[in-house]
């Protein structure tokens, strides 16, 4: 995967442990569904960012892993005062499904070719 790639897949991961960690905003307060939207739809981009930053894993096992990343969060946002919602993981699994279908219709459901390791000059 070229360098800028594996970045902003980088950029996607920190960005959303942030936003997820971080104090929540009056605005996933003030508007009701909002926020498991966005479950929904950053949980099916961090999919994305696991298959550019781990190319040799299965759609499968990236899946696996991205639903423990979202209960991770979960379990620590409830120990950093923030409101650890089943709910949440539920769009974030829900997300990351979408996303994996999407993933299997856009290469045909061929299953995932390990790159192979780039040779050091």
């Amino acid at each position: 995967m070229s360098l800028p790639l594996r970045i902003l897949a980088t950029l996607i991961i920190v960005g959303l442990l942030v936003s997820l960690l971080g104090p929540s905003t009056s605005l996933e307060q003030d508007i009701q569904g909002l926020d498991k939207v966005a479950h929904f739809f950053a949980f099916g981009l961090a999919l994305w960012a696991f298959g550019v930053l781990f190319p040799r894993r299965s759609r499968v096992q990236l899946a696996i892993a991205a639903v423990a990343f979202g209960a991770l969060t979960e379990v620590v946002q409830g120990l950093v005062g923030r409101d650890a919602d089943i709910l949440d993981l539920l769009a974030d699994s829900l997300g990351i499904g979408t996303a994996l279908l999407v993933w299997a219709w856009w290469r045909r459901f061929r299953p995932r070719k390990a790159r192979a390791p780039v040779a050091a000059d």
